[in-house]
C-alpha cells in the first residue's frame, strides 16, 4: 500500500508539472517596443530675401550695319581679316577709282572754264559801269553785262558741285568701317564688279550690347507699384540691376540694365517689350543668343526657404512631409515661388515654425511616428574652416 500511494503522489506532482508548463508554453511572449525611425527636420522659419524672376531674353547688337556700296566698278582690294575686330573709319574695301578720277579731272577743266567767263564778265560789267554815266555805252548794253555777269557767276557755282559731287563719288571707291565692332565674311570677292546698293559685307557693335525681352503688363505695372511702396528707396524699374544666365547655365559676370521700355503693350500678346544693356567688355555675348535675364527686386521681404531636397511631386503637385507636435508625419501640398541657391520659396502651404523633413524621406509614410532630429545647419564660411583645420 505505501508503495502503491508513493507511485500515486509521484505520478501527481509529475502530472501538476507537466500541466504548468503546457501552461506557460500557451501564455504570449511579450515582445520589446519597435525603435521609432530617426528623420532630419528643418523648422521653417522667416528669412530676408530680395525676390527674383528669370526672363528668357534675346541678344542683339546695339549697331548692326550692312555694308553696301554706292557706286559702281570693280572690286580691287579686301583689306581686312573676316571676322576680326575693325575700329571706325577703318579702310575694308577698295573699288577701282579710275574713271571717277577721269570724271574729276573732266570737271575740274569744266569749272576752270566756268571761272575764266566769269572774269571776263565781271571784267566787262566793271567797264560797262564806268562808261554809262558819260552815256559811252546805252542802258541796254549794261543789262546785258549784268545778265552775263550774273549767267557766269552762276556757271562757277555748278561747276564747283559737279566738282565736289566727283571728289565725293572717287570717296567712294574706298569703303570704310562707319563703327567700331567686328565684322561679317566679306559678300563679295576680288574682281567683281560691284554695283550701287550692293552688300558687301555687315558690321556688328558688340559693346554694348542689348537684350531684348517680354513682361505681362500685369507683372510691370505691380512691380512699379510695389516700388513705389517704398519711397525712401526711390528706385524706378530702370535703376533695378539685372544679371544674366548664359546658354551654357553659367552666370555672365556683369550686370546689366533696363535702358528701353515700349510705349505701348502689344495687343495680341498682352506683353510689353523691354531692351537692358550689358558693357560686355570682353565681347563674350554675339547677337541672337537666348540668355535668362535674372531681375532681383531692390525691396527686401520676409518669406519662408526650404530646401530643395525637402520637396517632392506627384499627381496633387509639389508638397513636404512635416511632423507635427505628436512627432506625426503629415503629407503638405505646397506651393512655390522663385528658387534661391539650393532653397525654395513657400507661398502658400506651410507656416512659419512647423517642421519639414529633409532626410529620411524613405523611411517614412504620413501617419507614422517618428525622432525628429533637428538639421545642423553650418554657413559656408563654418564649413570650409572645419574642413580646413581637418585638412
Amino acid at each position: 500500500m505505501s508503495l502503491f500511494r508513493h507511485v500515486s503522489v509521484s505520478t501527481s506532482v509529475l502530472l501538476a508539472s507537466l500541466i504548468m508548463l503546457t501552461a506557460c508554453s500557451d501564455a504570449p511572449v511579450q515582445q520589446a517596443p519597435a525603435e521609432l525611425p530617426s528623420v532630419v527636420v528643418n523648422t521653417a522659419t522667416l528669412q530676408e530675401i530680395k525676390p527674383m524672376s528669370e526672363i528668357v531674353g534675346r541678344t542683339q547688337a546695339s549697331e548692326d550695319v550692312v555694308i553696301k556700296s554706292q557706286i559702281q566698278g570693280q572690286l580691287l582690294k579686301r583689306v581686312f581679316r573676316e571676322g576680326q575686330d575693325v575700329e571706325a573709319g577703318d579702310l575694308l574695301f577698295e573699288i577701282d577709282p579710275s574713271t571717277y578720277e577721269a570724271n574729276l579731272a573732266q570737271q575740274q577743266a569744266v569749272l576752270k572754264q566756268a571761272i575764266a567767263s566769269r572774269d571776263v564778265a565781271i571784267m566787262n560789267w566793271e567797264r560797262g559801269k564806268r562808261l554809262l554815266p558819260d552815256g559811252m555805252i546805252s542802258a541796254q548794253d549794261m543789262d546785258e553785262l549784268t545778265s552775263r555777269k550774273l549767267t557766269t557767276e552762276a556757271g562757277v557755282v555748278e561747276a564747283e558741285a559737279a566738282v565736289e559731287s566727283s571728289k565725293l563719288q572717287l570717296s567712294y571707291t574706298k569703303v570704310y568701317a562707319p563703327i567700331s565692332g567686328r565684322i561679317s565674311r566679306s559678300k563679295v570677292s576680288i574682281g567683281d564688279i560691284i554695283t550701287p546698293q550692293t552688300d558687301m559685307a555687315s558690321l556688328v557693335q558688340l559693346q554694348p550690347m542689348w537684350v531684348n525681352f517680354q513682361v505681362a503688363e500685369r507683372a510691370l505695372i505691380s512691380f512699379q507699384q510695389e516700388l513705389d511702396k517704398h519711397p525712401e528707396t526711390n528706385i524706378k524699374v530702370r535703376d533695378v540691376l539685372i544679371k544674366l544666365r548664359l546658354p551654357n547655365d553659367t552666370i555672365f559676370n556683369e550686370t546689366g540694365s533696363i535702358d528701353f521700355i515700349s510705349n505701348r503693350v502689344d495687343a495680341a500678346t498682352g506683353t510689353l517689350t523691354l531692351r537692358a544693356a550689358f558693357a560686355n567688355a570682353e565681347s563674350l555675348m554675339l547677337p541672337g543668343l537666348f540668355v535668362t535675364l535674372i531681375v532681383e527686386s531692390p525691396v527686401v521681404e520676409q518669406a519662408i526657404l526650404i530646401p530643395q531636397a525637402s520637396v517632392q511631386e506627384d499627381q496633387q503637385g509639389r508638397f513636404v512631409m512635416v511632423v507635427n507636435q505628436n512627432n506625426q508625419v503629415e503629407k503638405r501640398v505646397i506651393e512655390l515661388g522663385e528658387r534661391f541657391g539650393v532653397d525654395w520659396r513657400v507661398l502658400s502651404g506651410l507656416e512659419q515654425g512647423e517642421k519639414i523633413v529633409v532626410d529620411g524621406l524613405q523611411k517614412i509614410r504620413p501617419g507614422i511616428e517618428v525622432n525628429p532630429v533637428e538639421q545642423d545647419m553650418k554657413p559656408f564660411e563654418d564649413l570650409n574652416k572645419s574642413n580646413a583645420e581637418a585638412a
